[in-house]
């Protein structure tokens, strides 16, 4: 995983590259983490203009959207090749506790459903929670680039 500071030379040597890793045909995940909207929107508009590509903003992660949802938000981002963009994860990096009962099993959000179509996509999603976030181990090991942003 590759850690850069927002507006940093790192960051712009990562924008730099961006008209690549866009061209290829791999998953690749970047995390916004501690984006106001201002920064969240600034940095948008640099990864458009560098790679060309439409940003397709969501929030199928903080709406618990449904599997078919969540699968055909994935199918139009591959058909069309934007950048998918998961506005409120917050979800994705909290700590979950253990079910206890069968109904929070159905009400809870499928994490797993999403990771699946995150790894099987092949272009760029970016992950974007509200507060600045710590990722866990397994996280980290499934985030291409770390952006961060300076505290307010």
């Amino acid at each position: 995983m590759l850690i850069v500071e927002y507006q940093s030379k790192s960051y712009h040597r990562f924008l730099n590259d961006m008209p690549q890793i866009a061209s290829h045909k791999t998953r690749f995940l970047i995390t916004f983490n501690g984006a106001s909207t201002s920064d969240l929107t600034a940095a948008i508009a640099d990864l458009t203009s560098y790679t060309q590509n439409t940003v397709q903003h969501s929030t199928a992660i903080n709406d618990e959207a449904s599997e078919t949802s969540v699968a055909t938000l994935f199918n139009e981002a591959r058909s069309s090749r934007n950048i998918l963009l998961f506005e409120n994860a917050d979800l994705l990096f909290d700590k979950r506790t253990a079910v206890k009962n069968s109904h929070e099993r159905v009400s809870s959000f499928d994490l797993n459903n999403l990771f699946k179509n995150i790894a099987k996509h092949n272009g760029i999603v970016i992950l974007a929670p509200e507060k600045t976030q710590t990722l866990s181990a397994s996280m980290s090991t499934k985030v291409d680039v770390l952006i961060r942003f300076p505290s307010v």
